[in-house]
């Protein structure tokens, strides 16, 4: 029985063993299973899966890494044969067999068919399947088309290439064809005519972005000569020629045409008024005697004195000056003739006058007087009992309407009746109820009324006289809603390019161009019966900074204010101005510390004094940051501006115009400012009510202005049209059979109904149509473009035959993207017609392949009309730039 038991334990301990065993041995050759694709092709790559339940790491190797490698499971085929593929894990493993097989995939080129000779594009290609080859670029005829490895073809000659591209095995082509670059247009204006011995610098001007050569060459050397610089000098008479080519393009050349002959008048004699006043113009005669050109050169000895502009002069300040015209063929012939300027002595009023506005100065009390001088603005439509218990409390004496105001002109008429008449009630008399309507930017009235083109665009009709008829109609329908006063027009000069809130606002950068302009303005105005308050004095042309946001300060010498800045508000004084408005600018020749509104240097020494001026002074906004910002709150720049000499101050609320008259009223009762200077200013005031008509007849009669309106509109569309003006190139409408994009930004300004953009592009594009033009499409973008429209639009360009662009502000409001945007154009299209919907300033930030440049000096529903007809061809360009081209050159 022991021994049984013996036995049977061993048996058991024997059988544990075995199966310990069996385990143990299980797990050392324990097979891994791999899943993958039998075989790839060359150049491509599978991944093979196995199946295995361990936590050891993986390691794979091929049977042969040249046919195929594996790295973490994925095999890469190199070449044609048959790999076993090994993965272990501890002391297991797994073994597969894979075939390489040849690679079968397509190549396909992208590129162009045709590249122009001397320019470069660069191919591209995709394959069928991801493959590891480097691509191997050539081409058969490397002297007429280059490739490099990266796929750029340089076009070298004209004639066909074949492009090869070799993937692997496969090799795929591309014909091309290199054709001639056509040679460069060359411009270059040329005088009518040389008198012998006369020189003449040619500047001819070559359509590309390429840096090139000129060379000169006299084909008619014994009638005039050229030397490398392309200056030409006349040698004897007959027809001269000259040929201009260039070194980089012999192709590319001109041949020009001068006439030599003796072109010149044997003498000039000029005649005219030898004695005039301040502020006065008058026409220079000029006699030519012998025949020969009647171009002539103008200038005067002492422009500060006399300033001359073909033949008009002005007289400027007190003295004597020498005006000649002198032949531009030759400076040895020219006439002359000697003005004497004397001072220009202001009209008084009638001793009738005197004696009933003092009569009325007497009844006030020193509330009244002081509130006489102000101009207040409100909110609201019709009069809110703020504005009410103002003048009941303040006796403010006269209203500014902003926009707000005038939104709904059906009750205009009715509100400016019940102001009059609670001035009336509380100040004894009616007051000036104002507002600005210059036309362009700044026109307050739009609908209900005629929203009138630019003072710049006014100018560039070339015809002052429709200054006065503008200034009439401006009146009239003014007065029909019960304003007496325009804050117009603007007699600034606009001489610098970066100025950012007058620009168009101005007539011109030549003060003589502004003062005829101005002084018809003006004249039409006054003739309606509403005052004209010119802007602003002396001058906001010349600087950078906006006197809104800043404090501008003008450097110019005395005599340059003379020439420029103060010339057109002389002429507006010598014909009879009512009233002026200031500037918040420091002029340094005049005060170093003030700004005109405060300055009594400017104001009372130089206006009044110096000038003669006995007209109305009113302040540009006291609230604007040039004033409140940095010198101070309205209770001390207001007693400020009454001792420099303001009649008038301008605030556009209620609130600083309350503490402003309790602060000049107290200065009155504590002997800073007498009573006597309040009553100076209330006397000017009362007298132009009295003149103007204002005294008696404030009550306005609301009319139907229908008929005016519709007049007054035509005729801003005939301004519109005739001050549109092509500064560069020549044009005469858009081809009806080729397709048109037309690009702008949007505007303020209402285009009419039934369009899906307030927009020139959206307006121009659905004239057009309507008119016979088949295809046009049309771009709404932002006024400095975005760089997605900039993209997309260029990108899409090249269907387009012909591309109308149109801009604002380019240069002023420094919008860059825009200006990039306008210069890629021009370089990537060679026929783009660009517009300034502002000032034609934009022009400085375009590159020299603008070739067709148009003007219209402000972006409203008349321009935008006059632009889109002449884009139909429907009438010539005749406007003339107002300001100088030449800055253009620059």
């Amino acid at each position: 029985k022991q021994n049984y038991t013996t036995f049977l334990v061993s048996i058991i301990i024997l059988a544990i063993s075995c199966m310990i065993m069996i385990i143990l041995t299980g797990c050392i050759n324990q097979s891994i299973t791999i899943i993958g694709e039998k075989s790839i092709e060359v150049g491509c790559s599978t991944l093979l899966e196995v199946d295995y339940d361990g936590t050891d790491e993986l390691v794979w190797s091929s049977s042969d890494s040249k046919i195929a490698s594996v790295i973490d499971g994925t095999v890469i085929g190199h070449k044609e044969g048959i790999v076993t593929i090994t993965v272990k894990a501890g002391n297991s493993k797994g073994t597969f067999d894979i075939e390489i097989t040849p690679t079968i995939y397509t190549v396909t080129i992208f590129g162009t068919p045709t590249i122009k000779e001397g320019t470069n594009y660069k191919f591209t290609y995709e394959t069928s399947k991801d493959v590891d080859f480097e691509p191997i670029w050539s081409s058969n005829m490397n002297n007429i088309a280059y490739v490099e490895n990266d796929g750029t073809v340089y076009g070298i000659a004209p004639g066909k290439a074949i492009i090869t591209l070799q993937i692997g095995k496969i090799i795929e082509s591309y014909e091309i064809t290199i054709f001639e670059d056509m040679p460069y247009n060359i411009t270059v204006d040329t005088p009518s005519s040389l008198e012998p011995g006369q020189s003449y610098t040619l500047n001819p001007v070559v359509d590309t972005t390429n840096e090139v050569s000129l060379i000169y060459t006299s084909l008619t050397k014994e009638i005039l000569s050229v030397d490398d610089k392309g200056l030409v000098t006349a040698l004897k008479e007959g027809i001269g020629q000259i040929e201009i080519s260039v070194l980089e393009k012999p192709k590319s050349k001109i041949v020009v045409t001068i006439t030599i002959e003796d072109n010149i008048p044997n003498e000039i004699r000029l005649s005219g008024k030898t004695n005039i006043e301040m502020g006065e113009h008058t026409n220079i005669s000029a006699e030519f005697i012998g025949n020969g050109s009647k171009e002539i050169v103008w200038r005067s000895s002492n422009s500060n004195i006399v300033d001359v502009y073909h033949g008009i002069v002005l007289g400027l300040q007190c003295g004597t000056s020498v005006i000649t015209a002198t032949s531009v063929l030759d400076d040895s012939v020219y006439g002359s003739i000697e003005i004497t300027v004397s001072k220009y002595i202001s009209a008084e009023p009638t001793k009738e006058q005197l004696d009933r506005v003092n009569s009325i100065i007497d009844k006030m009390s020193l509330s009244q007087k002081v509130g006489q001088m102000f101009f207040v603005g409100f909110s609201g439509t019709s009069m809110p009992s703020n504005l009410s218990n103002a003048i009941t409390n303040y006796n403010f004496g006269n209203v500014i309407y902003m926009g707000q105001n005038v939104s709904n002109t059906s009750t205009l008429a009715s509100m400016s009746n019940a102001i009059q008449n609670k001035m009336v009630s509380s100040n004894l008399v009616p007051g000036f109820i104002s507002t600005d309507q210059e036309g362009g930017n700044v026109a307050r009235i739009k609908s209900g009324g005629t929203h009138f083109i630019s003072q710049m665009a006014i100018a560039a009709t070339n015809d002052p006289n429709n200054a006065y008829l503008e200034g009439l109609a401006v009146g009239k329908e003014l007065n029909s809603y019960g304003i007496n006063m325009d804050f117009a027009p603007v007699l600034d000069i606009n001489n610098n390019p970066d100025n950012p809130i007058i620009g168009i606002r101005s007539y011109s950068d030549n003060p003589l161009i502004a003062s005829l302009f101005g002084n018809n303005f003006i004249k039409g105005l006054q003739e309606s019966g509403t005052i004209a308050c010119p802007k602003h004095f002396p001058g906001h042309g010349n600087t950078a900074v906006d006197s809104h946001y800043g404090l501008p300060i003008i450097t110019s010498s005395m005599n340059e204010l003379y020439q420029v800045e103060l010339a057109p508000f002389i002429s507006a004084i010598k014909n009879g101005v009512d009233a002026i408005m200031t500037t918040h600018i420091i002029f340094e020749a005049i005060d170093t510390t003030y700004p005109a509104t405060l300055s009594e240097k400017v104001l009372t020494g130089l206006l009044r004094k110096e000038l003669n001026y006995n007209g109305l002074i009113i302040t540009d906004g006291m609230q604007m940051d040039a004033i409140r910002k940095y010198f101070g709150t309205s209770d001390v720049t207001s007693v400020q501006a009454i001792k420099a000499g303001v009649d008038i101050l301008l605030y556009t609320s209620l609130n600083d115009p309350m503490t402003a008259h309790t602060a000049i009223v107290k200065s009155v009762k504590n002997g800073e400012i007498t009573e006597e200077r309040i009553n100076e200013s209330v006397r000017r005031i009362l007298l132009a009510k009295l003149e103007r008509g204002i005294l008696d007849n404030y009550i306005v009669e609301d009319i139907d202005r229908t008929n005016m309106i519709n007049e007054h509109y035509e005729l801003n569309l005939s301004f519109a049209q005739n001050g549109l003006t092509q500064v560069i190139g020549s044009f005469d409408g858009l081809d009806k059979s080729k397709s048109t994009l037309i690009i702008s930004p949007t505007t303020t300004n209402t285009l009419g109904s039934g369009l899906t953009s307030n927009s020139l592009a959206c307006y121009a594009a659905k004239y057009l149509k309507e008119h016979g033009h088949s295809n046009v499409s049309y771009k709404t973008v932002d006024k400095n473009i975005s760089s997605t429209d900039s993209t997309s639009i260029l990108s899409s360009i090249s269907g387009y035959d012909q591309i109308v662009v149109a801009f604002s502000n380019v240069k002023t409001s420094k919008y860059t993207n825009t200006a990039n945007f306008v210069n890629n154009l021009l370089s990537k299209h060679d026929n783009v017609i660009v517009i300034a919907l502002d000032t034609p300033y934009d022009i400085l930030s375009y590159n020299s392949s603008l070739n067709n440049y148009i003007c219209v000096f402000g972006y409203q529903f008349a321009t935008t009309d006059a632009i889109t007809k002449y884009l139909n061809g429907e009438f010539n360009a005749q406007g003339v730039s107002p300001v100088d081209t030449n800055e253009f050159k620059k």
